[in-house]
């Protein structure tokens, strides 16, 4: 039983005869008889009896006919709603990113999509790589942009490099530490961690660890960066920061890069996304435009891929400068 079946009963009962539904539906009366006879078939009843006036209900037609008008109504409402929702999640992008992430694609991003499709929103949640998986995961975000997690990957999740970054050590302009060049006399120095507390994925405490010596414990905890870049440029804070980010801070005079011998251990960022359904329309554009947006930015020098770094990266100056 089909709801055009059911369309088309409720027709012939409202005008009356086959011939009136048929030139109504605009369909032709052979067809509206095999579909209402097909009905009668499907129900194993008779719905209504032909007259020299046209047609009349049976007892089981006009108890069938009550609950076909409702049937009729809520799956209209059904066929609705469901357009709605396809709508609605077409045209919504919900996106989770690390700091490191929003910093280095976001902006870019945004405009993106954004111009490609000027009717759609975007959602966008900066946190943590450990807030960002759960809600990847199950469902509440459509992509994650983030670090690839030192523990294991979850058998929900699906994990895709994109890029592999070298991040610096960045502190104010005079910085009292602004001469050292080893990570271990660093050790005392007061660091600002983009990281929740206690977590096992920040880079600095990754490098400590191979290091072999006790990682220096972050005085300040802060998942932003244009609240992180203030608060390092107005202390004696010490934090990891981007080349591309770190380069206008330069540039502004608001940071200084603390250049080390030995850099820290790279960091892979990609994007997460649900191993066990397909990407959105929109989700699948945006990873396509964070590989445009990050292979552009290995072109100019400030990303690498993600094969194995073998020397210590290069200072950064004030004078540097993005090509392209």
């Amino acid at each position: 039983m089909r709801l055009a079946q059911i369309d088309q009963f409720v027709a012939i009962v409202d005008t009356g005869s086959i011939r009136a539904a048929a030139r109504q539906l605009g369909v032709s009366q052979p067809n509206l008889t095999r579909g209402l006879q097909q009905l009668e078939q499907d129900l194993g009843v008779q719905l209504l009896q032909r007259t020299s006036h046209g047609v009349a209900l049976t007892r089981a037609g006009s108890s069938f006919l009550s609950h076909a008008r409702v049937a009729r109504e809520e799956m209209r409402k059904a066929a609705d709603e469901a357009r709605r929702m396809v709508a609605t999640e077409r045209g919504l992008l919900s996106i989770g990113v690390s700091p490191v992430g929003a910093a280095l694609l976001l902006p870019e991003l945004v405009t993106t999509i954004r111009g490609a499709h000027p009717e759609c929103r975007i959602r966008i949640m900066e946190m943590a790589p450990t807030g960002v998986l759960p809600l990847v995961r199950d469902a509440l975000l459509d992509l994650g942009i983030a670090q690839r997690t030192a523990l294991g990957l979850d058998a929900g999740l699906k994990f895709r490099p994109l890029f592999e970054l070298q991040m610096r050590v960045a502190a104010r302009p005079g910085h009292p530490l602004s001469g050292v060049r080893d990570l271990r006399e660093l050790a005392s120095a007061s660091w600002l961690a983009m990281t929740a507390p206690g977590s096992s994925e920040d880079i600095v405490n990754l490098t400590y660890a191979k290091l072999g010596i006790p990682a220096p414990v972050p005085a300040v905890h802060c998942g932003s960066y244009s609240v992180s870049l203030d608060l390092v440029a107005s202390s004696d804070l010490v934090t990891v920061l981007p080349p591309v980010v770190l380069r206008d801070c330069i540039h502004s005079g608001k940071l200084q890069e603390i250049p080390l011998r030995e850099p820290l251990l790279p960091l892979v960022v990609g994007s997460y996304t649900r191993a066990d359904s397909p990407p959105t329309p929109l989700a699948r554009e945006a990873t396509q435009a964070i590989q445009s947006i990050a292979r552009r930015l290995m072109a100019d020098g400030f990303l690498r891929s993600t094969a194995p770094l073998a020397a210590a990266p290069a200072p950064l100056s004030a004078s540097s400068r993005r090509r392209g």
